[in-house]
């Protein structure tokens, strides 16, 4: 993305591209820390949502599933869905090794944002903004991207949508 500039947590990922490099990347290695990284990027949250989906997860069985919204005082949850890629088999069999790490780790939201800074070179968070902006250039409302990452301010997505959305208009005209 040579159009793309950076601010704050944004890395300019493009969720596409990056959400190909991870999968290719725990497809050649197997790496625990992957699975989380597939999920964050998959659902534009917080790497601890992320972390505590994954155990979710394996406990439930089951494709989709509420965790509570980090940033939230209080019993705010937000729904969380198992990429495709990990519904299979041996896409259940990543994850359960996933879950056997994550309860060996004591701080596995540190391990997870470590990995993905020396492995990938971006921060977990950027993440989220890769999926923010995918959804925004799928034509997805504002509002709608705020309530699918557990934004309980729509001014922060707003800002961050209405710049990008100027900037690629501006980028634009002939």
């Amino acid at each position: 993305m040579a159009d793309c500039v950076k601010r704050g947590w944004d890395s300019c990922l493009d969720y596409k591209e990056v959400y190909a490099q991870i999968l290719g990347h725990l497809y050649r290695t197997g790496h625990p820390w992957d699975i989380v990284l597939l999920v964050q990027l998959r659902n534009g949250s917080r790497i601890g949502e992320a972390v505590e989906a994954v155990k979710e997860f394996c406990r439930t069985k089951e494709n989709a599933v509420r965790v509570h919204v980090e940033k939230h005082k209080g019993t705010d949850t937000r729904l969380m869905v198992l990429p495709e890629e990990l519904r299979g088999k041996e896409g259940k069999e990543y994850l359960a090794k996933a879950c056997l790490r994550l309860a060996k780790v004591k701080n596995p939201k540190s391990a997870v944002k470590e990995y993905c800074r020396t492995t990938y070179g971006f921060n977990t968070h950027s993440l989220r903004y890769a999926f923010i902006t995918y959804m925004l250039s799928k034509g997805v409302s504002p509002s709608f991207i705020a309530k699918i990452t557990g934004h309980r301010n729509l001014s922060h997505i707003l800002t961050y949508t209405e710049l990008k959305t100027a900037e690629d208009i501006l980028m634009n005209v002939r």
